[in-house]
């Protein structure tokens, strides 16, 4: 029998697709073997179903996305001459059996993981290995900004530091530091150490190969990219950097444009505007890009360019990745359970209507706000963070549906889902929202709020709701506002009273609903009169001018002529305009009336008018200071920015010094703490062995996740 060949093995996932600021490539080729790299297409995570809905486990973007990546890993490895074998159709656990028949493994070297379904294939390679007599599994941190030997506390026993983001920020930043992200980068071994697998496959299989029964066409735009869409992310390390150079560097957006997901409440910045998000997560969630790595650029920038609340915000949201990891270790299991980690229990029962639940997905509820996120998300794989919390908050409390379902969905067709990124915001941020119990009126009125201080334009509603796009921005919004003409059986308006003559009084609160709306006090109080006091036939009174089905206006009144002839449903001609239909829309037809009865928010047009008022001199703000940039500095050195990306080191966010925390030297430690340099953490890393985060491992029935 021969005697095989003795390799390392480094084994890729999917959240560690890059070559830079990575432990367990760099402890691989540390040692004097062989290293064989390896990717598995297991098809429990590319072409499996989710367990509730049975939605693909990886949808078609972010396969797509996959393979991209893959793609690029392989290029950057054999740029060091070394191969990346890739095998598919075959299971993970498959694919060790085989490499322990044709290999002695020494080690096998990758990076920890966090949830059950991966840990379950972790515990599966641990016994192949163990059945042959094999080496070990070596796992090691890297997902995260701040590396777990660092922290002042064991995320399995917080002592409160997961009471609440602040908590747990907190201590963080009053003891750990970022390590620098060059102390991982690996050193390659030369060629003649590589080790390509006879079994490995010739080359990476198409999207329909990998995902097999799962494939729609309907649910896969393919490469192009869909006009709307502010960018077209493509996977890999490659892309990824290019991105950060791009938009800090080049187009100085971090400083100028950036908002962040989480930056709701300032009317002068907007959320969905291009640009306000740097939109690196994809790049982040499946490790093509370092989160440290990341947040070196950013103090970098801040020395070099400019250093306020933006720069700020992103090494804060960098910060919120590790509260939902670190989160997840400590609750377990209780993120996929439909009490989440507090165990909630409504007072109401959770629907599983799968109706209801797909009129959501494909953006159809009638509620703008709503749906412009939900086909921006089915389209590229991606909405922002207001976005998906607010859909997430109008599917709990306004629908009642089982908010896994909702889970299952954003796990099958996210670009940058990560496990507990998704599974334990949707647990920890939308959640709550069951403590109100559902009605038969909209309650979760951010999404009148938010849609009036982020698109007070209705600029990114239409963009994703084109056929909106003739409506008044305030109706865009609020379409129910066409409706006003018809009863409860869709029927006509009931008869007008006559003009009143002399003194007359109508009630106060549809007086103060109309003049919420807009219109004069004396007009609404008239109309409110005629109508018997109902507010939506006397908004509709007042949009029609005179009764009939043709108006003509003069053109300063565009706006509310249009309203006029679309809460008539016929058309009107304006001034200088062609007598045609086009641009005609039919409310309940064209788009549809909500799901639950709406409401309107008053004073949604002094709302406007104050956010576009703040945006437009931020505007202004970004465009001088773009100018000053341009003719201080000129162009931009491609060259200038690699040498020192090199040569700037990491900081900590607070300016604690690491010499407090940490010791020089290592200390090796497999399993839980992989490669620590830490001297003084809350254990001793090299008594921690390999069994690493087991304790999460079980979650309701076999919950589904990608990987």
């Amino acid at each position: 029998m021969p005697v095989k060949q003795r390799v390392n093995v480094v084994w890729f996932k999917c959240t560690d697709l890059r070559t830079h600021d990575h432990a367990a490539l760099k402890a691989a080729h540390a040692s004097k073997l062989p290293v064989l790299h390896l990717y598995v297409f297991d098809p429990f995570w590319h072409a499996g179903k989710t367990r509730l809905c049975g939605f693909p486990k990886t949808g078609a973007l972010r396969n797509r996305f996959q393979l991209e990546a893959i793609q690029d890993l392989s290029q950057r490895l054999a740029s060091h001459g070394h191969v990346l074998n890739i095998r598919s159709k075959i299971s993970t656990k498959e694919c060790f059996e085989e490499l322990c028949e044709d290999y002695f493994i020494n080690s096998v070297f990758a990076f920890h993981e966090i949830c059950s379904e991966e840990l379950r294939v972790e515990r599966q390679v641990r016994e192949v290995l163990r059945k042959h007599g094999q080496g070990s599994l070596s796992l090691f941190w890297g997902f995260e900004l701040y590396h777990l030997d660092d922290l002042t506390f064991d995320p399995k026993r917080p002592k409160g530091a997961f009471n609440s983001y602040t908590a747990f920020r907190k201590r963080v930043e009053e003891g750990s530091y970022v390590r620098a992200s060059q102390l991982e980068n690996p050193q390659f071994r030369s060629s003649e150490h590589a080790v390509q697998w006879e079994r490995g496959d010739r080359s990476v299989p198409s999207l329909q190969e990998l995902m097999s029964a799962t494939y729609s066409s309907e649910l896969d735009p393919g490469d192009l990219k869909d006009p709307r869409a502010e960018l077209k992310w493509r996977g890999g390390e490659t892309a990824a950097l290019q991105r950060v150079q791009e938009y800090l560097w080049e187009e100085d957006s971090l400083g100028l444009d950036y908002v962040g997901a989480t930056m709701t409440m300032d009317p002068a910045k907007s959320c969905m505007r291009d640009k306000a998000m740097s939109k690196l997560s994809p790049w982040l969630a499946h490790g093509c890009l370092s989160p440290r790595l990341l947040y070196e650029e950013v103090k970098r920038y801040e020395r070099e360019r400019r250093k306020n609340k933006s720069t700020y915000w992103i090494t804060h949201e960098l910060l919120w990745r590790d509260f939902v990891r670190f989160g997840s270790i400590y609750a377990g299991m209780s993120i996929f359970r439909i009490g989440g980690p507090q165990n909630l229990r409504p007072n109401w029962s959770w629907s599983s209507d799968r109706q209801r639940l797909n009129t959501w997905i494909q953006g159809e509820t009638g509620f703008p706000f709503i749906d412009c996120f939900m086909r921006e998300l089915k389209t590229t794989g991606y909405c922002n963070h207001m976005g998906r919390e607010t859909a997430g908050w109008f599917l709990i409390a306004d629908l009642g549906l089982d908010w896994r379902m909702a889970a299952e969905w954003f796990e099958s067709v996210l670009i940058d889902y990560e496990p507990t990124a998704n599974w334990y915001n949707w647990s920890y941020r939308c959640l709550p929202a069951a403590q109100k119990s559902p009605g038969e009126r909209l309650g979760s009125l951010e999404i009148l709020k938010w849609g009036a201080q982020h698109d007070p334009d209705a600029t990114y509603i239409k963009r994703w709701l084109p056929e909106l796009s003739s409506l008044p921005a305030t109706v865009a919004r609020e379409p129910w506002r066409l409706g006003l003409l018809e009863d409860g059986d869709g029927g006509e308006a009931e008869t007008l009273r006559a003009m009143p003559t002399g003194q007359f009084s109508v009630s106060k609160q549809p007086l103060e609903a109309l003049l919420a709306m807009g219109f004069d006090q004396k007009d609404a109080a008239i109309a409110l009169y005629r109508t018997w006091e109902d507010p939506d036939a006397a908004a509709a009174l007042l949009l029609s001018q005179k009764e009939g089905s043709e108006a003509k206006v003069d053109s300063e009144d565009e706006d509310l002529a249009r309203a006029v002839a679309l809460s008539l449903g016929s058309p009107i001609q304006m001034e200088g305009e062609k007598d045609d239909k086009k641009g005609q829309f039919r409310y309940g037809l064209d788009y549809p009336k909500p799901m639950i009865q709406p409401v309107s928010l008053m004073n949604t047009e002094e709302a406007e008018a104050e956010a576009r008022q703040h945006q437009l001199r931020r505007d202004g703000q970004i465009a001088a200071s773009k100018r000053q940039k341009r003719d201080s500095s000129g162009e931009f050195q491609k060259s200038q920015w690699e040498h020192a990306r090199r040569d700037w080191p990491a900081e900590t966010p607070t300016g604690a010094k690491p010499g407090k925390w940490r010791e020089q030297g290592t200390n090796k430690a497999e399993g839980y703490g992989g490669r620590s340099e830490t001297g003084r953490s809350w254990r001793n890393s090299k008594n921690h062995q390999a069994e690493g985060t087991e304790g999460t491992a079980r979650r309701w029935g076999s919950r589904a996740m990608g990987g």
